[in-house]
Protein backbone atom coordinates (compact mmCIF):
# COMPACT_ATOMS: atom_id res chain seq x y z
CA UNK A 1 0.00 0.00 0.00
CA UNK A 2 1.55 3.40 -1.10
CA UNK A 3 1.88 5.83 1.78
CA UNK A 4 -0.05 8.89 1.80
CA UNK A 5 1.86 11.83 1.69
CA UNK A 6 1.30 14.77 4.72
CA UNK A 7 -0.68 17.33 2.59
CA UNK A 8 -3.45 14.75 2.51
CA UNK A 9 -3.93 14.50 6.01
CA UNK A 10 -3.72 18.24 5.92
CA UNK A 11 -6.17 18.91 3.43
CA UNK A 12 -8.53 16.54 6.00
CA UNK A 13 -8.13 18.42 8.97
CA UNK A 14 -8.48 21.75 7.00
CA UNK A 15 -11.95 20.71 5.74
CA UNK A 16 -12.70 19.52 8.97
CA UNK A 17 -12.30 22.82 10.58
CA UNK A 18 -13.90 24.75 7.59
CA UNK A 19 -17.04 22.80 7.40
CA UNK A 20 -17.02 22.09 11.99
CA UNK A 21 -20.03 25.32 12.80
CA UNK A 22 -22.55 23.47 10.41
CA UNK A 23 -21.49 19.87 11.37
CA UNK A 24 -22.22 21.15 15.15
CA UNK A 25 -25.33 23.20 14.32
CA UNK A 26 -27.07 20.12 12.06
CA UNK A 27 -25.80 17.99 15.70
CA UNK A 28 -27.51 20.47 18.02
CA UNK A 29 -30.52 20.30 15.37
CA UNK A 30 -30.38 16.48 15.96
CA UNK A 31 -30.47 16.14 19.27
CA UNK A 32 -33.18 18.62 20.18
CA UNK A 33 -35.37 16.01 17.56
CA UNK A 34 -33.76 13.31 19.24
CA UNK A 35 -34.79 14.87 22.95
CA UNK A 36 -38.57 15.72 22.11
CA UNK A 37 -39.09 12.17 20.45
CA UNK A 38 -37.25 10.03 23.47
CA UNK A 39 -37.61 12.58 26.40
CA UNK A 40 -33.91 11.10 27.04
CA UNK A 41 -31.24 13.96 28.57
CA UNK A 42 -28.31 13.10 27.42
CA UNK A 43 -29.43 14.50 24.22
CA UNK A 44 -29.38 17.88 26.00
CA UNK A 45 -25.55 17.05 27.68
CA UNK A 46 -24.92 16.16 23.79
CA UNK A 47 -25.43 19.98 22.50
CA UNK A 48 -22.72 21.46 25.42
CA UNK A 49 -19.59 19.87 23.38
CA UNK A 50 -21.27 20.72 20.17
CA UNK A 51 -21.97 24.77 21.22
CA UNK A 52 -18.70 24.87 22.14
CA UNK A 53 -17.05 23.33 19.15
CA UNK A 54 -19.39 25.53 16.84
CA UNK A 55 -18.96 28.55 19.21
CA UNK A 56 -14.99 28.00 18.54
CA UNK A 57 -15.35 27.28 14.66
CA UNK A 58 -17.74 30.46 14.10
CA UNK A 59 -14.78 32.67 16.35
CA UNK A 60 -12.55 31.08 13.68
CA UNK A 61 -14.52 32.02 10.58
CA UNK A 62 -15.07 35.76 12.07
CA UNK A 63 -11.36 35.97 12.91
CA UNK A 64 -10.22 34.81 9.49
CA UNK A 65 -12.39 37.90 8.04
CA UNK A 66 -11.96 40.58 10.66
CA UNK A 67 -7.71 39.91 10.48
CA UNK A 68 -7.46 39.41 14.20
CA UNK A 69 -7.81 35.70 14.49
CA UNK A 70 -6.04 35.33 17.68
CA UNK A 71 -7.73 37.72 20.05
CA UNK A 72 -11.40 37.09 19.10
CA UNK A 73 -10.69 33.21 19.20
CA UNK A 74 -9.43 33.84 22.66
CA UNK A 75 -12.16 36.09 23.63
CA UNK A 76 -14.82 33.71 21.35
CA UNK A 77 -13.90 30.90 23.33
CA UNK A 78 -13.60 32.31 27.07
CA UNK A 79 -17.33 33.71 26.31
CA UNK A 80 -18.55 29.96 24.39
CA UNK A 81 -17.20 28.57 27.61
CA UNK A 82 -19.10 31.01 29.97
CA UNK A 83 -21.95 29.99 28.20
CA UNK A 84 -21.84 26.12 27.63
CA UNK A 85 -21.08 26.52 31.49
CA UNK A 86 -23.99 28.38 31.96
CA UNK A 87 -26.28 26.12 29.36
CA UNK A 88 -25.20 23.09 31.41
CA UNK A 89 -25.79 24.24 34.67
CA UNK A 90 -29.34 25.34 33.42
CA UNK A 91 -29.22 21.58 31.91
CA UNK A 92 -28.74 20.05 34.95
CA UNK A 93 -31.33 22.32 36.65
CA UNK A 94 -33.86 21.37 34.29
CA UNK A 95 -33.32 17.85 34.52
CA UNK A 96 -33.27 17.86 38.45
CA UNK A 97 -36.76 19.67 38.46
CA UNK A 98 -38.56 17.54 35.85
CA UNK A 99 -36.83 14.06 37.70
CA UNK A 100 -38.09 15.98 41.08
CA UNK A 101 -41.53 16.54 39.34
CA UNK A 102 -41.69 12.70 37.52
CA UNK A 103 -40.60 11.50 40.93
CA UNK A 104 -43.58 13.23 42.95
CA UNK A 105 -46.03 12.64 40.46
CA UNK A 106 -45.65 8.96 40.60
CA UNK A 107 -45.71 8.96 44.15
CA UNK A 108 -48.80 11.17 44.26
CA UNK A 109 -50.53 8.43 41.86
CA UNK A 110 -48.71 5.74 44.14
CA UNK A 111 -50.60 7.06 46.52
CA UNK A 112 -53.78 8.26 45.54
CA UNK A 113 -53.89 3.91 43.77
CA UNK A 114 -53.73 3.37 47.31
CA UNK A 115 -56.03 5.39 48.93
CA UNK A 116 -58.46 4.29 46.38
CA UNK A 117 -57.66 0.47 46.85
CA UNK A 118 -57.66 1.00 50.66
CA UNK A 119 -61.69 2.40 50.17
CA UNK A 120 -62.53 -0.45 48.02
CA UNK A 121 -61.40 -2.81 50.89
CA UNK A 122 -63.09 -1.17 53.57
CA UNK A 123 -66.57 -0.98 51.40
CA UNK A 124 -65.81 -4.14 50.50
CA UNK A 125 -65.70 -5.27 54.17
CA UNK A 126 -68.36 -2.81 55.17
CA UNK A 127 -70.59 -4.40 52.27
CA UNK A 128 -69.84 -7.84 53.82
CA UNK A 129 -70.35 -7.06 57.29
CA UNK A 130 -73.77 -5.55 56.26
CA UNK A 131 -75.25 -8.54 54.81
CA UNK A 132 -73.58 -10.92 57.63
CA UNK A 133 -75.78 -8.84 59.65
CA UNK A 134 -78.95 -9.16 57.22
CA UNK A 135 -78.64 -12.70 57.30
CA UNK A 136 -78.55 -13.03 61.09
CA UNK A 137 -81.32 -10.86 61.74
CA UNK A 138 -83.10 -12.83 58.80
CA UNK A 139 -82.53 -16.16 60.40
CA UNK A 140 -82.91 -14.60 64.72
CA UNK A 141 -86.80 -13.57 62.53
CA UNK A 142 -87.28 -17.10 61.25
CA UNK A 143 -86.12 -19.09 63.85
CA UNK A 144 -88.12 -16.10 66.54
CA UNK A 145 -91.11 -16.64 63.82
CA UNK A 146 -91.05 -20.54 63.89
CA UNK A 147 -90.88 -20.08 67.62
CA UNK A 148 -94.18 -18.53 67.64
CA UNK A 149 -95.87 -20.81 65.37
CA UNK A 150 -94.97 -23.65 67.63
CA UNK A 151 -95.94 -21.74 70.44
CA UNK A 152 -99.64 -20.81 69.02
CA UNK A 153 -100.15 -24.76 67.82
CA UNK A 154 -99.00 -25.80 70.98
CA UNK A 155 -101.55 -23.32 72.91
CA UNK A 156 -104.14 -24.27 70.23
CA UNK A 157 -103.44 -27.88 70.95
CA UNK A 158 -103.48 -27.98 74.75
CA UNK A 159 -106.70 -25.50 73.84
CA UNK A 160 -108.45 -27.77 72.03
CA UNK A 161 -107.57 -30.98 74.54
CA UNK A 162 -108.96 -28.68 76.84
CA UNK A 163 -112.13 -28.14 75.17
CA UNK A 164 -112.62 -31.99 74.09
CA UNK A 165 -112.31 -32.81 78.04
CA UNK A 166 -114.85 -29.98 79.27
CA UNK A 167 -117.07 -31.66 76.50
CA UNK A 168 -116.21 -35.07 77.38
CA UNK A 169 -116.62 -34.30 81.37
CA UNK A 170 -120.09 -32.09 80.33
CA UNK A 171 -121.00 -34.82 78.20
CA UNK A 172 -120.51 -37.58 81.44
CA UNK A 173 -122.12 -35.05 83.62
CA UNK A 174 -125.01 -35.04 81.42
CA UNK A 175 -125.13 -38.70 81.12
CA UNK A 176 -124.82 -39.04 84.79
CA UNK A 177 -127.59 -36.90 84.76
CA UNK A 178 -129.97 -38.46 82.74
CA UNK A 179 -129.22 -41.62 84.36
CA UNK A 180 -129.65 -40.23 87.83
CA UNK A 181 -132.99 -38.30 86.48
CA UNK A 182 -134.24 -41.81 84.32
CA UNK A 183 -133.45 -43.57 87.59
CA UNK A 184 -135.18 -41.45 90.22
CA UNK A 185 -138.30 -41.23 87.24
CA UNK A 186 -138.33 -44.69 87.26
CA UNK A 187 -138.37 -44.89 90.98
CA UNK A 188 -140.89 -42.28 91.73
CA UNK A 189 -142.76 -44.45 88.76
CA UNK A 190 -142.33 -47.53 90.38
CA UNK A 191 -143.38 -45.73 93.95
CA UNK A 192 -146.36 -44.49 92.65
CA UNK A 193 -147.37 -47.22 90.67
CA UNK A 194 -146.87 -49.70 94.10
CA UNK A 195 -149.08 -46.80 95.64
CA UNK A 196 -151.90 -46.95 93.06
CA UNK A 197 -151.56 -50.61 93.13
CA UNK A 198 -151.99 -50.64 96.87
CA UNK A 199 -155.19 -48.90 96.68
CA UNK A 200 -156.75 -49.95 94.01
CA UNK A 201 -156.07 -53.20 95.60
CA UNK A 202 -158.04 -51.89 98.35
CA UNK A 203 -160.96 -50.13 97.01
CA UNK A 204 -161.39 -51.76 93.98
CA UNK A 205 -160.61 -48.71 91.67
CA UNK A 206 -158.41 -48.79 88.97
CA UNK A 207 -156.35 -45.90 87.02
CA UNK A 208 -155.98 -46.73 83.21
CA UNK A 209 -152.99 -45.30 81.35
CA UNK A 210 -155.10 -41.83 80.49
CA UNK A 211 -155.28 -41.47 84.27
CA UNK A 212 -158.83 -42.21 84.30
CA UNK A 213 -160.36 -43.83 87.10
CA UNK A 214 -163.16 -47.10 86.80
CA UNK A 215 -164.73 -49.06 88.87
CA UNK A 216 -164.24 -52.69 89.64
CA UNK A 217 -166.73 -53.75 86.89
CA UNK A 218 -164.87 -51.62 84.31
CA UNK A 219 -167.19 -48.78 83.96
CA UNK A 220 -165.83 -45.11 84.33
CA UNK A 221 -166.12 -43.69 88.05
CA UNK A 222 -167.37 -40.41 88.78
CA UNK A 223 -165.33 -37.69 90.42
CA UNK A 224 -167.30 -37.74 93.69
CA UNK A 225 -166.74 -41.31 93.81
CA UNK A 226 -162.92 -41.47 93.37
CA UNK A 227 -162.89 -38.42 96.51
CA UNK A 228 -165.35 -40.92 98.32
CA UNK A 229 -163.22 -43.61 98.14
CA UNK A 230 -160.22 -41.22 99.32
CA UNK A 231 -158.49 -41.53 95.73
CA UNK A 232 -156.83 -38.37 94.04
CA UNK A 233 -158.36 -37.61 90.57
Amino acid sequence: MKKKKWWYYALWIFAILLFLPFVCVYGIYRSIINFKKSKNLLWLFAIVPLLFFGSAGVAGYVGAFTGDSNTRIEQTTSSSSSKDKDVEKKAKAEAAKQAEAAKQAEAAKQAEAAKQAEAAKQAEAAKQAEAAKQAEAAKQAEAAKQAEAAKQAEAAKQAEAAKQAEAAKQAEAAKQAEIARQAEADRQAQAAAQSDQNVNNASGYTRDARGRWHRPNGQYASKNEIAAAGLTW
